[in-house]
């Protein structure tokens, strides 16, 4: 008779479990970079803040998932806190490429539609698996139990920004681009993901893990991007893939970021980052 119990105990708990895994819904995130990485010139760290914090939504289902920038044309001033008088003068307001990452999770092809350099690009490519060393390590992020996992991905080149002058006067749009040296290297990629949604998602590109990835943390911290909320509420007719953009593969895509940077740091400017300055 024991023995019966503890089988529909255990059947009874399975049961609870699977209804418990979210198969569809709505993941919000945060991520925070350190712009004073990219802004080698002293004076015009002063003018800006040291971390960089936009939002991004990951809308899914059992399909498909697509993970899209949140506009943050109303963002507040990260200078407010201090009464706007860190620097004095102009203060710069970084505003970042908005992008939109679509995944069909059955075909494993991903559309990816970024507008920057006043141009939007749509970059379709197959989804490249990571070698993940998963952890035994675990934590809780928005309330979802997590398990840690390392890969490591080439660094990309990058741009460090330099201030410029012109007439004696700070000027963002003489600021000097320059790329990082060309030495092949890798980087350590921390995530952090939940088997309690038990679908292989995340931002941007990485997957491929048995459960959703609600944190990514780039180069020990300079790019962090982690969950804040998720939520079974989702608006289901905006789960769609891209399709407006200079259609490119992911190669592809990053000779054009080479030329454009080449561009740059011959003729300087800020790249794909728009600037608001303020008085």
């Amino acid at each position: 008779m024991k023995k019966i119990i503890i089988a529909i105990a255990l059947i009874f708990g399975v049961t609870q479990l699977a209804m418990a895994q979210m198969k569809e819904g709505k993941i919000v995130y945060e991520r925070k970079i350190n712009m004073w990485r990219m802004i080698t010139d002293p004076e015009m760290r002063t003018r800006i803040p040291e971390f960089r914090t936009s939002q991004f939504e990951l809308l899914f289902n059992e399909q498909a998932s697509l993970f899209r920038s949140v506009p943050d044309d109303e963002a507040p001033d990260p200078f407010a806190n201090n009464g706007g008088e860190r620097g004095g003068g102009q203060r710069f307001m970084f505003r970042m490429p908005e992008t939109a990452t679509y995944t069909n999770i059955a075909s494993q092809i991903q559309y990816e539609s970024r507008a920057m350099f006043e141009k939007t690009f749509l970059i379709i490519d197959s989804l490249k698996p990571s070698k993940w060393k998963v952890s035994d390590e675990t934590k809780t992020i928005a309330k979802h139990l997590c398990k840690k996992a390392t890969t490591s991905v080439p660094v990309q080149p990058t741009m460090r920004f330099g201030g410029g002058r012109q007439g004696g006067r700070n000027n963002a749009d003489t600021a000097t681009a320059t790329k990082e040296p060309a030495t092949p290297k890798e980087q350590e990629v921390t995530v952090w993901y939940t088997e309690e949604i038990p679908a292989s998602i995340g931002p941007d590109t990485y997957n491929g893990l048995p459960g959703a990835i609600l944190e990514v943390d780039m180069d020990n911290g300079a790019n962090v991007t982690m969950a804040v909320e998720v939520t079974t509420k989702y608006p289901k007719k905006e789960l769609v893939q891209p399709t407006k953009g200079d259609k490119m593969n992911r190669v592809e895509f990053q000779e054009a970021m080479k030329k454009i940077m080449a561009d740059m740091q011959r003729g300087g400017g800020m790249g794909g980052m728009r600037i608001r300055v303020n008085q």
